[in-house]
């Protein structure tokens, strides 16, 4: 008869405050609380191994064989109502609140979700677990319930495998299975931490630490209580949540200790020692039962929370706990509990496999209408997205027909050298010069020997890299380059792609004495939220974006910020300054309907067009004392340029005979 231990409750229980205070990511004097919170989902990793080859040990060694309908049963009464019922009452939430792109990956990750697969989908959409975007994911969490339900599937296979066809072998097959998962865990990590983190090859010793514990267990009986192996397994759990850190290499060798820590704990805490009654104690011990749904709410409600909120502050944070205790509270009562334990098993079958039906219709309707992107014709016209998409695909072919001997103008940078280049190019004085524009985005760039080598760090930036690596070492292009314009994110802050500065020196060594020109950046928001969402989520235009913009400061001290090159000729272009002087009141947000950004922080090549025109035309006195008027045409002069060459016998002389 199975005995409930309420300290294994209590157990979860530190486990999920853990991970809810992790991801609420509190501070308090400028410092992150409990950043070591992640390591709750292993302790969870350990209970489940233990309990789950508890149950199924126990049956084997009873029957001598495992009921697989009833195990997949009792684990699908056990997950699916609570998954299906978060589920249902975030889609609404989804709809109004996220953009096409974020609906079809939360579809993507939901439609993974019930293929027990989110782990894998969310490695290959490179989401970093931990980083800011991946907040906003509202069941990136899901990832490992599907490393579990993965356990549950090869686990009773394993353990038949080796009852019938390598008797009284069980123990060394555990052995050996969880010794090559740590291996690989500890060799994955060093060149693919993303791969570590989420597959269940690297996370599958950990669940067999608890099964090595049930299975002494289940041979020799629950050992004696040791209070002073309880407590140390404690320390080693809580010191873990407490000393690890987001740099700290996880999965990995680190992990053992909290893993080592929760066995201890599940082995040697009994109801009499200090740390076993701290550990049962009631509200340790409601607080675990209720842990699946707290897991379950707290990621979407944080992730809505903040999609819709900006600046969130401690208060926001206890509100938005507050709320996820409401509902998990709710739903273990009115959904989790009652329907684990129902007796009308046809009936659950039939809401179950309805809900399947419903959920699916709903992923496959949001891929087939790609995220619904009617929805935005509201805040950003149709008519306007395709000029702004059509003009965005034009990069690729700027260097086409590029003519010999001509003096050149190199446009490079990050991802920000698309639209710049596209926008440039527009005032960019062609009769005189010819445009080189590169992207070095994704691009592994490093000088040695002469040489640029810029390979791609994945192929789907290859068609940025390789082209970058062909113009960038083209000795003949660089012998008559002119001008060199810097297009980055923050070009003294961003940290990465620092080589920047370092190819600038490289490119002007070999010109013929190139002017360089550093372009500064418009108005920002934070890396959480995109100005589409913030229009789309509050029916607003634009300007909310410029409102909420926390970039640039103005008159930021230039030459104190890192990568600051005091050892380079160059001339910067505060744009906001030159546009507007910093006045949000005066500053452009549109141009015939396209928003200034997008996401939150790439120029629009719509926008940038007008903006260029804007400070050509209104600064062109101070543009000429920079050099920049070299290179680039301002709009009235290239006007009236196009208007004399449209007048009959234009640009031609007429000579008088002798």
């Amino acid at each position: 008869m199975k005995v409930y231990r309420p300290e294994i409750d209590g157990l979860r229980a530190i486990s999920v405050i853990a991970v809810i205070l992790y991801h609420a990511e509190f501070t308090v004097a400028g410092h992150t609380l409990l950043r070591g919170g992640y390591i709750g989902v292993d302790v969870f990793f350990v209970i489940s191994g233990f309990l789950i080859s508890q149950m199924l040990l126990t049956e084997i060694e009873a029957t001598g064989r495992i009921d697989f309908l009833k195990f997949y049963a009792r684990r699908a009464r056990r997950i699916l109502p609570a998954l299906f019922t978060v589920i249902f009452a975030t889609i609404p939430f989804a709809y109004y609140l996220l953009l096409p792109s974020e609906l079809l990956d939360y579809t993507n990750s939901i439609g993974s979700t019930l293929l027990f697969g989110s782990n894998i989908y969310f490695y290959f959409t490179a989401a970093q677990y931990g980083e800011p975007n991946t907040l906003l994911k509202p069941f990136l969490h899901t990832w490992s319930l599907s490393v579990e339900e993965q356990f549950y599937i090869g686990f009773p296979l394993l353990l038949l495998i080796t009852r019938r066809y390598l008797k009284l072998r069980f123990l060394p097959c555990v052995l050996l299975v969880a010794s090559l998962s740590f291996v690989l865990c500890v060799v994955t990590v060093r060149y693919d931490q993303q791969q570590a983190f989420y597959s269940p090859l690297t996370r599958t010793w950990e669940l067999l630490a608890g099964t090595l514990l049930a299975y002494y267990e289940v041979r020799r009986g629950r050992t004696r209580p040791r209070p002073l192996l309880a407590a140390a397994g404690l320390v080693l759990v809580v010191g873990s949540l407490i000393l690890f850190r987001k740099d700290t290499v996880h999965p990995g060798v680190l992990t053992v200790i909290p893993v080592i820590g929760t066995c201890l704990v599940l082995a040697f805490a009994g109801h009499q020692d200090a740390v076993g009654r701290l550990l049962a104690s009631r509200p340790a011990a409601l607080t675990g039962l209720v842990s699946y749904s707290l897991y379950l709410w707290h990621y979407p409600v944080f992730a809505f929370l903040r999609l819709t909120s900006l600046n969130l502050n401690n208060g926001d944070k206890l509100l938005a706990i507050a709320a996820t205790v409401l509902v998990a509270v709710v739903s273990f009562v009115v959904i989790e509990k009652p329907l684990r334990h129902t007796r009308r098993s046809r009936a659950l079958w039939i809401t179950l496999s309805s809900s399947v039906a419903t959920i699916t219709a709903a992923v496959v309707s949001a891929i087939s209408m790609a995220g619904f992107p009617h929805r935005l014709d509201q805040i950003y016209p149709p008519l306007a997205q395709a000029n702004e998409a059509r003009l965005e695909s034009t990069f690729l072919s700027l260097n086409n027909n590029i003519q010999a001997g001509k003096p050149i103008i190199f446009i490079i940078g990050d991802s920000h050298a698309r639209n710049w280049s596209i926008a440039l190019k527009n005032y960019i004085d062609t009769d005189r010069y010819q445009v080189v524009a590169v992207s070095y985005l994704n691009c592994m760039v490093e000088i040695k020997n002469d040489i640029v080598r810029a390979p791609s760090r994945a192929s789907i930036y290859d068609k940025y890299c390789i082209p970058f690596e062909k113009f960038i070492n083209d000795k003949s292009l660089l012998s008559r380059t002119k001008a060199i314009f810097l297009t980055s994110l923050r070009p003294f802050e961003y940290t990465v792609n620092p080589f920047r500065f370092e190819l600038l020196s490289w490119m002007k060594s070999h010109s013929d004495d190139a002017r360089i020109f550093v372009f500064g950046n418009y108005f920002q928001l934070d890396e959480l939220h995109s100005c589409l969402g913030l229009m789309f989520q509050r029916k607003s235009d634009a300007s909310i974006c410029l409102r909420e913009a926390t970039y640039p400061p103005a008159n930021q001290p230039l030459e104190q910020l890192p990568f600051f090159p005091s050892n380079l000729a160059f001339t910067y272009l505060d744009i906001v300054k030159l546009h507007c002087d910093y006045d949000k009141e005066k500053c452009l947000t549109t141009s015939r309907g396209v928003p200034f950004i997008t996401d939150w922080n790439h120029l629009t090549a719509e926008f940038l067009t007008t903006l260029i025109g804007d400070i050509l035309e209104k600064r062109t006195a101070d543009l000429r004392g920079d050099g920049l008027l070299d290179f680039l045409v301002p709009p009235h002069a290239r006007q009236s340029e196009r208007t004399a060459n449209s007048q009959p016998n234009a640009g031609r002389t007429s000579s008088a005979s002798p």
